[in-house]
């Protein structure tokens, strides 16, 4: 069984700034096997996931029978593992030659919920399959601008944790965040303890930001919190949580009927350094609880739901779940050796057969694009689309 609400901690715990996460099930080994010699020995050796048994090739059959879903309406929440996500839906779609929706921004959609900003219309399309950059969800906009048998989806994650990752990255001077860089001292405490000091907006990227881009009201009323919250959990087909990230992404690769090369991932715009948050204390807990509430709300609401779906899938997605992390490991390991040894030597990770997923193989390729910045993306998106930003001309 999945946990309740009650069984996820009321604060994230941190031991020595490392996030303590509810786990599912016991941690496992796995088991694996390689060809040539060692299978850290990238790039020459290729490695082979070991697998497991079943009818392997009446399950493809079946599974194919399905049509893949490529309309996608995803909601990028912000400092939730939603640039790895934006990732998996770029590759999704440059396989497909699939239609994003851009508009004049280098990568927001829209800023507010009453309106979008000024779309770049696609010179080589008709029509849009994703909308996946950041923005304030709105679905009578959303759904103006995509086909009707479009999947919503989205992610959050726990506020702490958010709020944590958005103090350490927006205090980047690249970043260019007044209300955060003009704080000396321990930042984290202070937009804690004093925001109506150092916090005074009612949304703000350090609060309620998940509740901002679901497109909520400035509201602690409870009553219509769970009004909209009904709402959203009718809209969105499902919402990904960032803490059990893999398991979502084998539920969301049932869903859509994807297949697991489809949902492979190396982090994206992952910023580790600043303050852990390890010198909270349970008093800046609760405080921060109260400050937080609307995201609190919008959490637990699809912490629940998502393992009320979590449970209704059969019984061997825990396995599934099992199997899939062991394909990331390798492909990690054969990323990071690819890209620190990018010799043109022909070498791949051949994932074989299984239960759940027919054989095919990974490139360089496949690892930098993988691993490619948003904006490059983008730009590489807009060009074949032929959605290109418009560079003003100087007279």
């Amino acid at each position: 069984m999945g946990p309740s609400k009650t069984e996820y901690a009321d604060y994230l715990r941190l031991n020595n700034g490392t996030y303590l996460k509810y786990s599912r099930s016991n941690i496992f080994n796995v088991t694996t096997e390689t060809t040539d010699q060692n299978k850290l020995q990238f790039p020459r050796s290729v490695t082979r996931v070991k697998t497991y048994s079943g009818n392997a090739q009446q399950q493809q059959q079946q599974k194919q029978q399905k049509q893949e879903v490529r309309h996608i309406g995803f909601l990028k929440v912000h400092r939730a593992a939603s640039s790895t996500m934006q990732n998996m839906f770029f590759r999704f779609g440059l396989k497909r030659n699939l239609t994003y929706v851009f508009t004049n921004h280098p990568k927001y959609f829209s800023r507010t919920a009453q309106r979008h900003l000024p779309l770049v219309k696609p010179r080589y399309r008709n029509g849009y399959d994703i909308l996946c950059n950041h923005g304030v969800f709105n679905y009578d906009i959303y759904s103006s601008l995509l086909p009707k048998d479009t999947v919503y989806l989205a992610i959050v994650r726990d506020p702490l944790a958010v709020f944590i990752s958005a103090v350490n990255y927006y205090s980047q001077k690249s970043q260019n965040i007044d209300y955060i860089a003009r704080i000396r001292g321990n930042r984290l405490q202070y937009l804690i303890q004093r925001p109506e000091v150092y916090d005074k907006e009612f949304f703000s990227y350090t609060k309620n930001v998940m509740a901002r881009d679901f497109g909520f009201p400035e509201t602690n009323d409870q009553s219509q919190i769970d009004s909209k919250l009904k709402e959203l959990g009718h809209i969105f087909k499902l919402v990904l949580l960032s803490e059990h990230f893999e398991d979502s992404l084998i539920l969301m690769k049932r869903y859509l009927n994807w297949k697991l090369k489809d949902i492979l991932f190396l982090p994206n715009n992952v910023y580790e350094k600043g303050q852990t948050g390890i010198d909270l204390t349970l008093n800046n807990t609760e405080q921060f609880e109260i400050r937080n509430q609307l995201d609190y709300s919008v959490y637990n609401y699809f912490y629940k739901k998502f393992w009320d779906q979590f449970n209704e899938e059969t019984d061997d997605i825990d396995s599934e779940v099992k199997h899939f992390k062991n394909v990331l490991f390798h492909l990690k390991t054969f990323c990071n050796n690819k890209i620190e040894f990018p010799e043109n030597d022909g070498s791949v990770l051949t994932v074989e057969e299984s239960k759940w997923t027919e054989q095919f193989i990974v490139k360089f390729e496949d690892c930098k694009y993988m691993t490619m910045y948003e904006l490059e993306f983008i730009e590489l998106l807009r060009r074949k689309q032929g959605s290109e930003l418009q560079i003003p001309t100087v007279v």
